[in-house]
């Protein structure tokens, strides 16, 4: 015992100490509050630059509505779009001709085509240089849209007054209801689960790849040879494993608690500092955060003892790419399911699937953010995984003891399975 807790310790002081750990430590909450608060502030911002559209009306009867209602402001008062109406002539090929050289000289913006036919279900025309503002292109046409409708119904003796009365949106507010009680939800559940899964799938492959290139790198030096003259390989292989462990549940422990604060106190940032938002961040209950820690620990010895197992085997990190294809479908699969899960989480598809050990650390940890399944299935899900494990560690210690020491070509599959058979 006490040599794999030298083992533990050499592995866990040797990596903590390096500029990456620390680095990476404080980049994860970073880059956590960065993907969940950069997108939203970025779309309160508004645009600080003033432009000039050109708009031909066909009809003679769109271009005053809409300069009217199209009034949006900058911060410093001036308006966003300037439009200028160009008059219509005999030759409207010519027209466009002159109006596109203009857009690539950038003396105007974009222009607007507005055929005569419009009225009628006719296609209007926008033609710019940068035509991928989302935002200002749907501005436009939502703009555009009310005045050709308003049109129409006045030409049908209609009032659109009230019919924009009888046809107006109705508010849907979408409430989380919980055991701690009701909140509302306008999104912040998917983007939390979402971060936190791909945290977890980001992070075991991580991890995974540190142990497997530590494998190599001893064996390639030779330095495992020393190593084993005074420890058995077991004893190596576990050490390996539960002392880069020990890092990981640093790391993730720092990050739940950055989490927890954020859960608890962004909500009050978000109101005061982006008033314009309507999203809202939910608080997320501490649980979600133990069961975030405890299935990458899970999922970290399920796929660490692969990782070893593969590293006994080859020789080069460029070998290892070989064998890795399986253990990387068992991470990229989940991720493939998230949006099945999450859109229907306690489905007899989402149940079972959650409850493939290989599968569970990420499906598990989606259902219980998005919605808490029973305890039974969460037991369950848990007993198969530390099978699995004990079941894995056993397998990978036959491998590992025999291909920390071998060298030359990787083995196939029938001298893989005659280690095993070894005593």
């Amino acid at each position: 015992m006490k040599k794999i807790l030298s083992v533990i310790k050499r592995e866990y002081i040797q990596i903590v100490r390096t500029k990456g750990f620390v680095i990476g430590t404080i980049l994860g909450p970073v880059l956590m509050a960065a993907l969940i608060f950069v997108p939203i502030l970025v779309s309160v911002l508004s645009v600080g630059e003033q432009e000039r559209i050109a708009v031909v009306d066909e009809t003679q009867e769109i271009f005053l509505d809409l300069d009217e209602r199209l009034d949006r402001k900058l911060k410093d008062g001036r308006r966003r779009y300037l439009l200028e109406k160009y008059e219509m002539r005999a030759d409207i090929g010519a027209l466009k001709g002159e109006l596109n050289q203009k857009v690539l000289s950038n003396a105007i913006t974009a222009y607007l085509y507005l055929p005569k036919e419009i009225l009628d279900g006719g296609e209007a025309e926008y033609v710019s240089q940068h035509v991928s503002d989302f935002n200002k292109i749907e501005d436009i046409r939502g703009v555009l849209n009310r005045v050709i409708i308003e049109k129409r119904l006045r030409t049908e003796g209609l009032d659109p007054a009230k019919i924009a009365q009888y046809i107006r949106r109705v508010g849907l507010r979408t409430i989380k209801m919980t055991k701690r009680g009701a909140e509302e939800d306008t999104g912040g559940t998917f983007i939390y689960s979402y971060l936190l899964v791909l945290i977890l799938y980001i992070t075991l492959f991580f991890y995974g790849a540190i142990i497997m290139r530590g494998v190599i790198e001893e064996k390639s030096s030779r330095v495992v040879e020393i190593v084993l003259s005074s420890l058995r390989p077991f004893q190596l292989m576990v050490g390996k494993i539960f002392g880069i462990a020990a890092v990981g549940f640093t790391q993730y422990t720092i990050w739940a608690l950055f989490g927890l604060g954020a859960s608890r106190y962004g909500k009050s940032y978000l109101a005061s500092h982006i008033p314009a938002s309507d999203f809202s961040l939910p608080s997320i209950p501490v649980y979600v955060f133990i069961y975030f820690v405890f299935f990458f620990i899970l999922g970290y010895f399920l796929y660490g003892t692969l990782y070893a197992a593969i590293g006994s085997m080859v020789n080069t990190e460029k070998e290892a790419q070989q064998l890795l294809c399986p253990v990387t479908m068992f991470l990229v699969v989940p991720m493939l399911l998230m949006m099945f899960v999450i859109r229907a989480p306690n489905s007899t598809l989402s149940v079972v699937l959650s409850m493939i050990p290989f599968f569970a650390p990420i499906l598990m940890l989606l259902r219980i953010c998005v919605l808490t399944p029973p305890v039974i299935q969460v037991a369950g899900s848990i007993v198969v995984m530390v099978l699995t494990i004990l079941l894995m560690i056993w397998l990978t210690a036959k491998i590992y003891r025999v291909g920390i020491l071998m060298y030359g070509k990787p083995p196939r599959l029938k001298e893989i399975i005659k280690w095993l058979r070894y005593k």
